[in-house]
């Protein structure tokens, strides 16, 4: 398929127009989350989440230590851009090649504009340009998918680039493999068109070079012995272990053994179909749509079917896969996808204005047929017809700029210092030596890492979170705060989690929150056998005057799992039992409701009550008790109410 002089050109002009704008609305400083953990992994180097990324982690780190200037997380930020540029690039490429496949009755200029269109709609699309200024993974990965499919597009068989271009893309991300289907097809399917079909029956053999870059996976096992977080030591007794180090482990990371669970295709309802038309709509709105349907329209009805089959099986495939994949940031693998409908509305603004463009010629030929029927005058009309085929295009582009013009605003990470600020605070404070810093989100814990390994900021310190280690005693930040008390090393909590006062004494530390373990209840009680059972309480005052508040600690102990998030209540009855006042609460908040609690532990609940000013003197007791709500308005008591205590109003 041969391409425009000027095509190079385009490309290249709209990459560095599209780096420009990344550039510009770039994240300065260290982030959250994964982009945190590759800021510290690439530089290192070391090992990341699971698959690894190898690729990514080798070139990151060349590029981190090659950039002789800013912050080595900016340096990471940038090398995202610089990807995503290129993928603009490829993008305008990719569809230029077919518009001239299913058009080629149209000027070279008409598909450049239109080439152009796709491409910039692509790198204004909400979720490819929010990974494009952050240090993610997405950036190469598209990058890769868009080469791969300009290779194929451009040779029509599966030659040495294209192999070994697949085989890199699969030590990348893994979810490059969902192209596989789509670019058989497109093989098989490819006829001899005008020099566009397959050249031999020998391109249908999968190339051997294709598992040559697979190699690197070795890195992960090589480089292990070297990573400094592979294993993390709480006391003598707890040493964590982050990364197995065997021919098991490095399969488990792999693929992604972690993530299986997440693979839910009985959970599929009507909410994902939802969630993939708004993420659709999001990306290019009710126009781009629109124009994409017209683009697969006029794909099928060109009748190139390879063509049809290399991006509509694409897009099913990965929404498909996305559909079951119930991960917290799964609009990011949708990214490909959406690749594929800016090339439909490239070639569905194409189809329409050719459309117009013919049916205004045709209609001035047939008002002056004589004028139009000499051989001079015919040509331009077909000349005119070009033209205004091209000029019809100019309008579409109103879509990529409202795009631009209505999300610079929420996507632009440029003054985007929160993360950094907020760490620089915590670690000038005077933490002693070997402190244990909780967060029940591992996202918020990777900018310690990075302040650890880059810049060798208090390397004493260990950051946890729940999940750290797939261990039951990790599961959750209850269970992650049992063990870091038991460490006896001194913990804190770089956020308010309040419902961890059932666990521990929470005391508020410049912007921190010291945790120690609580005391031993001063009253002891011999429980019923309940699922949850009044362990204890604090002594109450024996008098108290009316409109004051008084706190009544509870010690909650389970005798079995429990399913349910309860709810716990206290009431201060009279002598008749009639409540006078009253406290409800879910005891351990969202950070560790009951659904968490393990069995035989002894949870501490504080609840505060205020007397009524106009309670009548006397003798009151205390009712306590659980239930929970299915629906509102309907309570299900737990168990038996328990009446105890006595408080004397003045």
């Amino acid at each position: 398929m041969k391409l425009s002089s000027t095509d190079p050109l385009i490309a290249g002009g709209l990459c560095a127009m599209a780096l420009t704008l990344y550039i510009t609305t770039l994240a300065p400083t260290v982030l959250e989350a994964d982009s945190g953990e590759f800021q510290f992994v690439t530089w290192l180097p070391a090992i990341a989440h699971p698959t690894g990324y190898p690729l990514y982690t080798l070139l990151g780190w060349l590029w981190t230590h090659s950039v002789p200037f800013g912050e080595v997380a900016w340096r990471l930020n940038l090398f995202s851009a610089i990807w995503a540029a290129g993928a603009v690039g490829l993008t305008y490429a990719i569809a230029k090649q077919l518009l001239q496949a299913t058009m080629p009755d149209t000027a070279s200029l008409s598909q450049q504009v239109a080439a152009i269109l796709a491409a910039v709609i692509f790198a204004v699309s909400q979720t490819f340009w929010s990974q494009a200024i952050i240090a993610e993974v997405y950036s190469l990965h598209i990058f890769l998918i868009t080469l791969l499919l300009w290779l194929a597009l451009k040779y029509r068989q599966i030659n040495p680039a294209l192999a070994f271009t697949f085989g890199l893309s699969l030590t990348h991300h893994i979810t490059a493999v969902l192209f596989l289907p789509a670019l058989s097809l497109f093989f098989i399917l490819g006829i001899r068109d005008k020099g566009l079909g397959i050249r031999n029956q020998e391109s249908l053999v999968p190339y051997p070079l294709s598992l040559i870059p697979l190699l690197l996976y070795l890195y992960l096992p090589l480089i292990a012995p070297t990573v400094p977080y592979r294993q993390l030591t709480l006391s003598s007794s707890q040493v964590l272990t982050l990364y197995d180090n065997s021919w098991f482990g490095l399969w488990q990371h792999l693929t992604g053994s972690a993530f299986r669970g997440e693979l839910r295709p009985y959970a599929i309802g009507t909410d994902r179909f939802l969630m993939v038309g708004q993420a659709m709509w999001q990306q290019v709105g009710w126009t781009g749509i629109i124009l994409a349907i017209m683009g697969l329209f006029i794909l099928w009805q060109s009748k190139r079917v390879e063509l049809l089959a290399l991006t509509s099986l694409a897009f099913l495939i990965i929404i498909a896969f996305n559909l079951i994949y119930f991960i917290g940031d799964i609009f990011v693998l949708f990214i490909p996808a959406w690749l594929m409908v800016c090339l439909w509305i490239g070639i569905g603004s194409l189809g329409i204005t050719r459309w117009l463009a013919h049916k205004f010629v045709q209609r001035r030929m047939t008002v002056n047929q004589n004028f139009y029927f000499r051989g001079f005058e015919k040509r331009l009309g077909q000349n005119i017809n070009r033209l205004l085929t091209t000029a019809l295009l100019i309008p579409f582009f109103l879509l990529p700029t409202n795009l631009l013009i209505s999300q610079f605003p929420m996507l632009d990470q440029s003054q985007n210092t929160a993360t950094r600020d907020r760490w620089q605070q915590i670690l000038s404070e005077p933490l002693p030596h070997g402190a244990i810093l909780l967060s029940n989100d591992r996202d918020e814990i990777m900018p310690l890492w990075y302040y650890q390994y880059v810049e060798g900021r208090r390397p004493d310190l260990l950051g946890l979170f729940p999940l750290i280690v797939p261990d039951p005693k990790y599961t959750n930040i209850g269970h992650v705060l049992d063990q870091a008390l038991q460490s006896r090393r001194p913990v804190y909590l770089i956020k308010p989690m309040d419902g961890l006062r059932l666990k521990a004494n929470l005391t508020p530390t410049g912007t921190l929150f010291l945790a120690t373990p609580i005391q031993q209840p001063l009253i002891f009680l011999n429980p019923k056998p309940e699922s949850i059972m009044l362990f204890s309480y604090d002594h109450l005052p024996d008098t108290i005057s009316k409109g004051t508040p008084f706190t009544a600690t509870l010690y909650w102990q389970t005798s079995q799992p429990l399913t349910i998030d309860y709810s716990s209540y206290v009431h201060l009855i009279n002598e008749q039992e009639q409540g006078i006042t009253q406290s409800d609460h879910r005891p351990g908040g969202e950070f560790y409701p009951s659904h968490y609690w393990q069995v035989g532990e002894v949870l501490r609940d504080s609840h505060t009550l205020t007397i009524p000013t106009d309670a009548p003197p006397g003798k009151y007791r205390l009712r306590v008790g659980w239930y929970h709500q299915p629906k509102p308005g309907q309570f299900i008591e737990l168990y038996n109410l328990i009446i105890f205590g006595q408080i004397t109003i003045k």
